[in-house]
């Protein structure tokens, strides 16, 4: 029965351990390719949707020695063959990092002045195709004034755009966002000179707290997390769920370590009767199966830890397993996840002794008695 207990206990934690370290692992090579669009700090108007990129914010950041961008963003209407979609055009300049860029192509090249990168799953929900000259994109967004309406053009500003290249981030981004250069976006939106819908600062490092001072109250600055607070919050949701569910496969492992210890109680009742006898206190006789389940819990976590650890190495090392053929399950092995785990045995194992012992000295008097 002690077996079997133990065995319970080092499969349940060997499970949690390998789950966790795979759902950090998914969970930092999705945010991995979210960093690549999000800056550090991105800095934005509460109020409308530009504003002035004055002498004094340039002399600011310049003095800061902080690696910033500027880029216009706002939504769209994207046509092709037919075929229509809403999108989110970011405009960027020349300072974006090239090595977000790298990282961001999946097909073709950069952006020229006139030309667009799109999101793969748009490319492919759109038809669209690298450099198709025959086939130009057209984007559409409201034109301001007022006035009469007789036709489209009174109403949207159109501008033509070749794909120049597909890029592959995450399901969401790559339906929804398109690529831009800084001068397009201006045509588009019809901004003037000077304004920008946002300062995009790539390494803010230690100058957060003064970067938000400057910039004020009329100035939203957010760092990554602040940027894809939805994301965020579903992964700590999805991780909370996957932490509640195993958890409950430990508590099922330890109800079978409670059910052996019930089990050793009701065998070794004359054993415990001769302890008696012998003047063993009632408390050291409870101490005995207590002391027992803090054993089973410990070693079967520490085991459980042990070999957890070895599956999660020959994954990172052998791609065990792959989720395509070119790409392997990633796990992230964290310091955090084992603290949890062992937390969590250690605990749960430590109440399941706690109410054996318990019941050893509620029985003690029936045993004593026989």
């Amino acid at each position: 029965m002690s077996l079997l207990a133990v065995l319970g206990v080092i499969v349940s934690s060997a499970a949690m351990i390998v789950v966790l370290s795979g759902f950090s692992g998914l969970k930092n090579y999705s945010l991995k390719f979210i960093s690549n669009v999000s800056p550090e700090l991105k800095i934005s108007p509460k109020k409308g949707k530009t504003f002035l990129f004055s002498d004094e914010i340039k002399d600011f950041l310049d003095n800061k020695g902080v690696y910033y961008s500027k880029s216009i963003e706002d939504k769209a209407l994207v046509s092709i063959n037919n075929n229509n979609q809403i999108v989110r055009l970011k405009a960027v300049d020349g300072r974006f990092p090239k090595k977000n860029i790298d990282s961001l192509l999946y097909e073709g090249a950069w952006l020229n002045e006139s030309d667009v990168v799109v999101g793969w799953n748009l490319a492919y929900d759109l038809g669209i195709v690298v450099n198709d000259q025959i086939n130009p994109l057209t984007f559409y967004s409201p034109k301001p004034g007022k006035g009469q309406i007789f036709s489209e053009k009174d109403v949207l500003k159109s501008k033509k755009a070749l794909a120049s290249g597909i890029f592959s981030l995450n399901e969401d981004l790559n339906s929804s966002l398109v690529f831009a250069s800084y001068e397009f976006g201006q045509s588009l939106f019809g901004i003037d000179d000077g304004l920008v819908s946002s300062i995009d600062i790539y390494d803010a490092s230690s100058n957060e707290k003064e970067i938000r001072s400057f910039f004020g109250e009329n100035f939203s600055v957010k760092n990554k997390i602040e940027q894809n607070s939805s994301l965020y919050k579903m992964l700590r949701t999805e991780q909370a769920a996957i932490y509640m569910i195993f958890s409950m496969i430990v508590i099922v492992a330890l109800f079978n370590m409670f059910g052996a210890l019930i089990m050793m109680v009701l065998e070794k009742r004359r054993n415990l009767k001769t302890l008696l006898i012998l003047g063993l206190p009632q408390k050291e006789i409870g101490k005995i199966f207590l002391y027992q389940g803090w054993i089973i819990s410990l070693f079967g976590c520490v085991t459980g830890l042990f070999l957890g650890s070895i599956l999660l190495l020959l994954q990172n090392n052998f791609s065990l397993f792959m989720i395509t053929p070119s790409l392997a399950y990633p796990v992230s092995i964290e310091a955090v996840n084992y603290l949890v785990v062992f937390g969590t045995v250690s605990f749960l194992g430590c109440m399941a002794s706690l109410l054996v012992s318990f019941y050893v000295k509620k029985s003690i008097p029936q045993i004593s008695q026989q």
